[in-house]
């Protein structure tokens, strides 16, 4: 009775030091049976109790599969190819498994048991957001290196895009002192010329989208009035999306002056960047632009919100991430949000994305500075 009282005890002393690990441990016998498993494990296999998972075929209760795993150490003729008496074997093995529609990556390690009633133990760690991670420092590292070879690229390009505006504008301006045209073939020479000068506007943007990726940072900061940014910003808009704005409502509160600390011109771009993913989402129909103002304590919260068809849930889980565009807006470079972002993080704000019901709404909180100081 003793022994029998102290193996009890030992059984149980095992079973809480199994249950404390947060990995998922199983024992499977030689006839593929679970005979223990771990509280981690029975959150892996969604059980409740022990006994809905002891005597049960692990190929089943674990992999959901019908036959024995294909990767399984116990298949027999893996077993009696490589497994030798009084020997221990540990093999690992990475799986993809699908729970509440996220995948999920788990590592599987065997360990083969020579003799006794527990010929296997089978070990499944989590590993997704360690594979995340790794994903991600990967990522951080290609975007360094394509960052750098595309800003020295913005760069060479910059110089003659500065050259050709600086001809393309004298050409405008001599175009009616040449007396051997008409009038109307001056202003065919002047619709074509403006069409140039507008495509220059945007290859310019562009480039200058790539430079503030490669050159984060604020030089200086000012005393701003955010409702003029906001403004001046819209107006640039509707300067170099002329069509795009025609069909556009714009609604922007009306509130005494709102002042903040920052790089006026960063703003500015900042807001046009939002603005021209609006008005690009609403593909010449007719559709809002809203802005608004909520001002607490230190900060004030602005909201951009449209109604061009929302964005999934796939798409804002990267919007800020630099190349990665939305599928509406094919024609994008994929830096525009990113900058947005790199831009509030460096004014010591935050931003955020919702869409729901075919409205998105950009939440932007800033730093805000009272009129008098």
């Amino acid at each position: 009775m003793e022994y029998q009282k102290y193996f009890e005890l030992k059984f149980k002393e095992l079973q809480l030091l199994l249950d404390s690990l947060p990995i998922s441990i199983f024992a499977i016998n030689q006839l593929f049976r679970i005979v223990r498993l771990n509280q981690t494990a029975l959150q892996f296999n969604h059980s409740k109790n022990y006994s809905e998972n002891l005597d049960e075929l692990c190929y089943k209760k674990i992999h959901l599969r019908q036959d024995i795993c294909p990767f399984c150490p116990l298949k027999e003729e893996w077993y009696s190819a490589n497994f030798k008496d009084n020997e221990f074997y540990k093999i690992e093995k990475v799986i993809n498994k699908k729970e509440s529609n996220l995948e999920k990556i788990y590592k599987i390690s065997f360990i083969l048991i020579p003799s006794g009633s527990i010929r296997i133990v089978e070990i499944i760690e989590d590993i997704t957001k360690e594979i995340e991670k790794q994903e991600e420092m990967i990522r951080i590292e290609n975007l360094a290196t394509l960052g750098t070879m595309i800003s020295g690229i913005a760069h060479e390009i910059n110089n003659p895009l500065t050259g050709i505006s600086l001809n393309l504008q004298n050409l405008i301006s001599n175009v009616n002192s040449i007396e051997e045209l008409s009038e109307e073939k001056k202003k065919e020479i002047l619709s074509r010329l403006r069409l140039i000068q507008k495509d220059l506007f945007r290859a310019s943007y562009v480039i200058s989208d790539i430079l503030s990726l490669s050159r984060p940072g604020l030089k200086e900061k000012h005393k701003l009035e955010l409702q003029k940014i906001i403004l001046k910003a819209k107006e640039n808009t509707i300067r170099i999306y002329p069509l795009l704005s025609s069909k556009i409502e714009w609604r922007i509160q009306e509130e005494n002056p709102i002042y903040i600390l920052g790089n006026p011109d960063k703003l500015e771009r900042m807001f046009f960047n939002l603005f021209k993913n609006s008005i690009q989402a609403y593909d010449y129909k007719k559709g809002i632009i809203e802005v608004q103002f909520k001002i607490y304590k230190k900060h004030i919260l602005i909201t951009v919100l449209d109604e061009a068809g929302g964005i999934s849930q796939e798409v804002i889980k990267k919007i800020f991430i630099p190349f990665a565009t939305a599928k509406y807006n094919t024609k994008g470079t994929g830096l525009g949000l990113s900058i947005c972002y790199n831009i509030v993080r460096e004014h010591n704000g935050k931003i955020k994305v919702k869409s729901l019901n075919g409205k998105t709404i950009f939440f932007i909180l800033l730093p805000y500075i009272q009129e008098e100081s």
